[in-house]
């Protein structure tokens, strides 16, 4: 091997990047079915890397295996706690058959629809009114999904009892809704017409903010527009029907309906467009930036979605800013590294993250040389970077849409370009929007038809294109093009820091 390249390859940066996708290779032998295949692969895959790599030394041989493992062990960890508590409600149920008296407490929303609203209730005991002892499971972590009619109101923290039955939710192979629910830690599933509260949560002060901005975002916008609104400021959709939802997900745009890294990047674009015509310094610019989007967040909430979306948003601001000064890549994956050691099943079963780092990613990666195909070609400066942005994140996104959804929308491009304008600015002025509903009158009216009206734009965008097709793809082929996809965008991350790496020699 070439004496400069072996270097390169040795290089704390590339050995960084290179431990970070062993770790999340380990992540993914950690959850195959069968123990003895996995932590064979959990070790094959490290090995094959040096023998490609040429690498002599054995700190690193030693390095990557173990952080191999590591990756393995954590997953393994996380799934077999999964599959105790689900074999435990399998037990506590009678193989998830008969009646029950269910207490619990209920900690999220999880969908809403026209007729109902399904929340996330942690169960605290288990009653089977027979003259056994009622279980309690309130350390487990056992999850199940209560669905109530949406004329009843449940709040979150609310302790509940009811009767009924409990269905099972969870089917091998994990993916999908199955996927989705494992992750969340939800092993069934009770429809309860009546409850009864045993006690009211606490309204915390970030709660009464929350509800305060949902009624004055109600309060001005007819119902759908309200709903989108929420949808992309605080990723609340209760006031969406059931129809928009099916229309935005048709159409690929769906993504725009939770707080997401994107969304966050696009806030960032149109603040930075505006704050460049104020001659102020640049550390102040920049302060403002990063002080705007901590507010945003701690108006949302710093549950993990938030604490993501916020962290990926800053990280393509920081890319932005820093030029060739920091490696953006590397902060990228730092924050993704510290995400999969919290919850390193995330990887596999979250689409959400998988959604935020891959649409990062993207921009990290196509947005610098689309913004120079995009200039000089009769486009608006400003319009150069919001479109670059969105071809960039689209891009990027399309690898976890395909693994998780296995779908592609075939309009997912042409509507996300079509929006992609009015995203960052519909999340700025709403932001703006709650800070004049303290003061009121005119002004509140004026601005608010700033938001109504790209809002409308977006909704008919929704409408007309969720008329359109999906191309289905089958499960296994659809896992094969992801892992391909993501093979070459690593390849791609790796050229990309090690010609920098070359050229600053």
């Amino acid at each position: 091997m070439n004496t400069a390249n072996h270097a390169t390859l040795e290089h704390p940066r590339i050995l960084f990047f290179l431990c970070f996708i062993i770790y999340t290779i380990g992540i993914g032998c950690g959850v195959i079915s069968s123990y003895q295949l996995s932590i064979e692969l959990t070790i094959l895959f490290p090995l094959l890397l040096i023998l490609l790599g040429g690498w002599q030394k054995g700190y690193i041989i030693i390095l990557l295996i173990s952080i191999s493992l590591s990756g393995w062990y954590l997953s393994q960890r996380d799934y077999h706690g999964r599959i105790v508590a689900w074999e435990q409600l399998q037990k506590e149920t009678n193989n998830f058959s008969g009646s029950y008296i269910v207490t619990g407490r209920v900690n999220q929303i999880m969908y809403t629809s026209d007729l109902s609203t399904i929340y996330r209730l942690q169960i605290a005991n288990i009653d089977n009114r027979s003259t056994s002892k009622i279980r309690s499971l309130e350390e487990q972590n056992i999850g199940i999904f209560l669905e109530i009619p949406s004329n009843l109101h449940i709040g979150i923290d609310d302790r509940i009892e009811y009767s009924g039955k409990i269905l099972q939710v969870i089917d091998h192979p994990l993916k999908g809704f199955a996927g989705y629910a494992w992750y969340h830690r939800i092993y069934g599933k009770s429809t309860v017409p009546i409850f009864h509260r045993i006690s009211m949560g606490e309204l915390t002060p970030l709660g009464s903010v929350q509800k305060w901005a949902k009624s004055v975002i109600f309060k001005g916008f007819p119902e759908n527009i309200a709903g989108i609104i929420l949808g992309m400021t605080i990723g609340n959709i209760e006031l969406l029907s059931s129809e928009m939802k099916k229309s935005f997900t048709s159409a690929g745009i769906t993504h725009i309906l939770v707080v997401s890294g994107s969304n966050i990047a696009f806030v960032i674009v149109i603040l930075t467009g505006i704050l460049k015509y104020i001659p102020i310094l640049r550390g102040l610019r920049i302060s403002i930036v990063i002080i705007f989007v901590l507010i945003y967040g701690s108006l949302v909430g710093w549950d993990m979605p938030v604490v993501r979306a916020v962290a990926m948003g800053l990280i393509t601001y920081i890319a932005m800013e820093g030029g060739n000064r920091v490696s953006s890549l590397a902060v990228l994956f730092l924050a993704g590294w510290g995400i999969l050691l919290y919850s390193p099943l995330a990887l596999v079963f979250d689409a959400g993250f998988g959604l935020s780092f891959a649409g990062t990613l993207g921009i990290l990666l196509w947005h610098p040389p689309l913004q120079k195909i995009l200039k000089n070609r009769y486009i608006p400066n400003f319009a150069v970077d919001i479109l670059s942005v969105t071809l960039a994140a689209s891009a990027g996104s399309i690898i976890a849409i395909i693994y998780h959804f296995n779908t592609i929308p075939l309009w997912t491009l042409a509507s996300n370009i079509l929006i992609s304008g009015f995203l960052g600015w519909i999340l700025f002025a709403s932001m703006l929007y709650l800070g004049f509903a303290l003061v009121g009158g005119w002004i509140l009216y004026l601005w608010g038809w700033t938001i109504y009206l790209p809002t409308a734009y977006i909704m008919w965008v929704g409408q007309f294109f969720g008329n359109s097709s999906t191309y289905t793809i089958d499960e296994k082929i659809a896992e094969s093009i992801a892992m391909f996809l993501a093979g070459l965008m690593i390849v791609v991350v790796l050229y990309i820091e090690r010609r920098n790496l070359l050229k600053s020699k």
